[in-house]
């Protein structure tokens, strides 16, 4: 009986990389769009709801806008576990903002810049300047948070794969 093993380095298997290559694949930049249009469309819809008070108005619906379009940039960011993650979700939210409130005829989804608004519904203007400005200004945010967050991820793997590589004993006692 005959076996055909061979010794050969050139047939075994490849080793696995020791870092990844950091760069986002075609599936993952797809993905951070999508949830970029999503969370951009649910935030340019929701962000002029508000409370009336009957002498003032109280924008809840801008702090919900900005909430879910940062939870939909970290999320991206650190399912990628990529900095330009959050990035690309920030830009596709600020491009639906922009195909909503410009390619629709009428003032839908956001509220004209003129004195009347000021003075009549001033906590809506607000509320539109706010997540105009908003959709920037997390996204910096985001960016540099998740690269934080990565990159401390990051270092406690390696420490653990330091720490499991000098003390096996140590490593058994805490597999147990």
């Amino acid at each position: 009986m005959q076996t055909n093993v061979s010794n050969s380095p050139e047939l075994g298997h490849a080793p696995k990389p020791s870092k990844t290559s950091g760069r986002l694949g075609i599936g993952w930049i797809l993905g951070t769009v999508a949830v970029g249009i999503v969370t951009g469309a649910i935030g340019t819809v929701m962000h002029l709801n508000s409370f009336w008070t009957g002498s003032f108005g109280i924008p809840w619906g801008v702090a919900l806008a900005i909430l879910v379009a940062g939870l939909g940039q970290w999320w991206t960011g650190l399912m990628t576990a990529n900095m330009l993650a959050p990035g690309l979700t920030g830009i596709s939210q600020y491009a639906t903002l922009a195909a909503l409130t410009g390619l629709l005829p009428g003032d839908h989804f956001s509220v004209a810049l003129n004195a009347q608004t000021w003075q009549f519904v001033p906590h809506l203007v607000i509320a539109t300047l706010v997540w105009h400005a908003g959709i920037v200004i997390l996204t910096m945010i985001s960016v540099l948070l998740v690269s934080r967050q990565v990159r401390r991820i990051r270092e406690q793997a390696t420490e653990r794969d330091d720490y499991s590589g000098l003390h096996s004993s140590a490593t058994a006692w805490d597999n147990r």
